[in-house]
């Protein structure tokens, strides 16, 4: 039993002159200049390294651009601001804060309620984790993430998915995590735009290509990338490996809580009503679509954001009659389709292995009595919750086997009391990202052995799909083969005493099934 005192393990004590000269990293956009991890001095950061031009002034609502060659010198141990959002004054209770204690937010925060205060425009940038001694020549893979946040939140520096302690555990992968655009700043779909939304992708994209063209600088290999995101970064990812299906640059997906197939978070606003109310509220009431939009680059971003948050939140803690607006992904047919069941069977996804996971209970997102946080929420809510992200893992899966993608299923199912405070959160949505990246260890009380057994088991079988997607068989866990009668195996961690154990498919996604539906959807 570990308890909150916990210091990891003595690591090393002295830093070589080598490991000192690797902290300067020379790319084509700028020279890098990194640190050593605190806790973890042989594993090395770089927190601020830009990967697209700035989005702002006239490259506001615009998408993303290459950078050009640069000689900079740039200072990287920092990390730079998160993209432009707002903190909610909406009670939550799931969030766990930087030394994961509980947050009951009723609004009276003096964050809450405002634009976030490390957010800003200029923030398309993405910080990257090595092994203290890698160069040029270690060839190491390489994990992407991208964040969740709902499209309206979201970064780098979020201290429970900072991934040093798995770095440092490995020893022989890289992870980078990538900042992106959220909300009216992402998703603005202005009648001025004529069409051209959805900056999230398009930032997504540009980032993978510039990791691709520069990671080898790091230590990394441009050829063995993968692509991970958890919630809305996860339907991002699996939008992603069919929206650059002829060409992904990556050679494996991860997704964890969210899917291209049944996606809830898409907007279906055609004449940018959403864009235009806000526009005229902010003082640019203009009929041409063009005047319009000039007219809000103009704009501050604290007003436009606080505008839109404040009227949000407002809309949900107010009996009120006042339309709802609302800043997501919508369909263009070229970053987001209407129909991936016909993409699916157009063979229109990427021809690459895919890991789908899901948690046992999703409850962070649903509705609890504000007044009584400890009752919890309903119960059947909660189960049809869970469901709603069980079966499009599992129905997407049905689709990649008919077209012969190899797909590997997890269900996170550990109900630890130092990140699950709550005896009614259990495994909730989110929860997995501590076991991956290790920051359970920065969560309050005692950590049982089972919570550290079962981190380390996620943490290495990932890194097995890391350094070799074909390896996760002779490591025990099989692809998820599903027919008209019988689900796959499921790797599921952290229930029972046990670390690892692969159950039925049945066991996760049985609700799931169409009984007496033969799976047969080949074009």
């Amino acid at each position: 039993m570990l308890k909150k005192t916990f210091v990891p393990l003595l690591i090393l004590s002295l830093v070589s002159a080598q490991t000192q000269h690797n902290l300067t990293v020379q790319t084509r956009t700028g020279t890098f200049v990194g640190g050593l991890n605190d806790t973890y001095p042989d594993v090395r950061h770089f927190k601020y390294v830009p990967y697209a031009k700035p989005p702002v002034g006239s490259r506001r609502w615009t998408s993303p651009e290459r950078l050009d060659d640069s000689s900079d010198l740039i200072d990287s141990t920092v990390f730079g601001p998160s993209c432009s959002q707002y903190v909610s004054a909406i009670p939550t209770v799931w969030a766990l804060n930087i030394t994961g204690n509980l947050i009951v937010n009723y609004g009276e925060s003096l964050l809450a309620g405002q634009v976030a205060q490390n957010s800003a425009e200029d923030c398309l940038t993405l910080a990257i984790w090595t092994p203290a001694n890698a160069s040029p020549n270690s060839k190491l893979p390489v994990i992407h993430f991208f964040t969740g946040g709902g499209d309206v939140t979201g970064g780098i520096n979020i201290p429970t998915q900072l991934p040093a302690h798995w770095v440092h555990r490995s020893q022989k992968h890289i992870v980078v995590t990538s900042n992106y655009r959220v909300n009216i700043f992402s998703y603005p779909n202005a009648r001025g735009l004529d069409g051209n939304t959805n900056f999230a992708l398009q930032d997504q994209r540009i980032a993978v290509e510039w990791v691709a063209e520069n990671i080898a600088a790091f230590g990394g290999d441009p050829s063995k990338i993968t692509l991970w995101g958890q919630s809305s970064g996860s339907g991002m990812t699996d939008m992603y490996i069919s929206a650059f299906y002829q060409d992904p640059i990556v050679r494996a997906s991860i997704s964890s809580s969210a899917f291209a197939l049944g996606y809830p978070g898409v907007v279906d606003d055609p004449d940018g009503t959403n864009f235009t109310f806000v526009a005229k509220s902010l003082g640019c009431d203009f009929d041409d679509p063009m005047t319009e939009l000039e007219c809000m680059r103009q704009v501050p971003m604290p007003r436009i954001e606080n505008f839109v948050g404040q009227y949000q939140d407002n809309s949900s803690l107010v009996k009120t009659s006042q339309p709802p607006i609302t800043f997501t992904r919508s369909v263009d047919n070229k970053y987001v389709f209407a129909n991936y069941t016909q993409r699916y069977l157009e063979r229109k996804f990427a021809q690459i292995p895919t890991i789908f996971g899901t948690t046992a209970r999703e409850t962070s997102i649903v509705p609890f009595p504000i007044n009584n946080v400890f009752a919890g929420p309903s119960e059947q809510l909660v189960v049809t919750t869970t469901e709603e992200f069980a079966c499009p893992a599992y129905n997407s899966t049905v689709l990649r086997n008919e077209i012969g993608l190899t797909t590997f299923r997890y269900q996170w199912a550990g109900n630890f009391s130092n990140i699950a405070p709550l005896p009614w959160l259990g495994a909730y949505h989110y929860s997995d990202l501590y076991m991956i990246f290790g920051s359970y260890l920065i969560a309050p009380g005692e950590i049982p052995d089972l919570e550290v057994q079962t981190s380390e088991r996620m943490q290495d079988l990932l890194v097995d799909f890391i350094v070799n997607p074909s390896s996760l068989p002779s490591n025990g866990w099989p692809e998820y083969k599903v027919d008209e009668t019988a689900g796959g195996k499921v790797a599921r961690f952290g229930a029972d005493g046990q670390p690892v154990q692969f159950v039925d498919g049945d066991d996760v996604d049985g609700a799931c099934h169409i009984p007496g539906v033969v799976y047969n959807t080949s074009p």
